[in-house]
């Protein structure tokens, strides 16, 4: 009996947690796979709490090389200030609001609705513990294009953020179909143009008449 408790407790001096409450990476053992104090010499035995090879010489990025610092991926200008327009990176073209309008379908509209007005399928069914905020109201009028690009991208109050769902662009495209929604609800006729008001005109008459010629649903 003695003999086993001794196997025991010789069996538990082996048990550590250093791997548990390290403040830093550190190898179980010393690893010729990680860097070297001095390549020229050689691996010297010691530990230098690298957590990845690193890169060889001459190694060429693969792809888009992004600055972190670039404003087209933080939507901050070089003071730190959301972008009050779209970066350079970025063309306004009817292909980019289409895109801008495919990606908030599938992304933001289950909460803040197709129109922006924050009456999406989630926030009628009551599944957020508060009201889903309206996109196209007073206060969000005047919020920088770069303000809808960061919430989008790195998460605002109880919304976690789509970095990780959609690149950059498609987050640009996404902040600029919200300027469409707030514009299509928020216009004043003093900024349209007359062929605008007139395509408006006819879009009214049309649908006074659909509605007149529609049939009486029966009761």
């Amino acid at each position: 009996m003695t003999g086993v408790a001794s196997l025991a407790v010789l069996t538990l001096t082996g048990c550590r947690t250093d791997m548990w409450v390290q403040q830093k990476v550190q190898a179980q053992d010393s690893s010729e796979f990680y860097a070297l104090a001095d390549p020229v010499q050689g691996f010297d035995g010691k530990i230098y709490g690298d957590g990845s090879r690193p890169m060889p010489p001459n190694t060429i990025a693969r792809g888009r090389l992004q600055d972190p610092n670039d404003p087209f991926v933080t939507g901050k200008d070089a003071s730190g200030d959301l972008l009050t327009k779209l970066p350079p990176q970025v063309k306004l073209t009817r292909e980019f609001l289409n895109l801008g309008q495919e990606k908030y379908n599938i992304f933001c509209a289950q909460c803040h609705g197709r129109a922006g007005d924050g009456m999406g399928m989630i926030a009628l069914r009551g599944q957020w513990p508060r009201p889903v905020p309206s996109l196209v109201r007073e206060q969000l009028l005047t919020q920088p294009i770069g303000y809808f690009f960061s919430s989008g991208k790195y998460g605002f109050g109880i919304m976690y953020g789509y970095g990780a769902r959609m690149t950059d662009e498609e987050l640009w495209a996404v902040a600029a179909y919200v300027r469409v929604l707030q514009l299509s609800q928020n216009a004043n006729l003093k900024d349209l143009s007359p062929e605008d008001i007139e395509k408006l005109a006819q879009a009214q008459q049309a649908k006074r008449s659909n509605q007149a010629t529609a049939p009486m649903q029966e009761n």
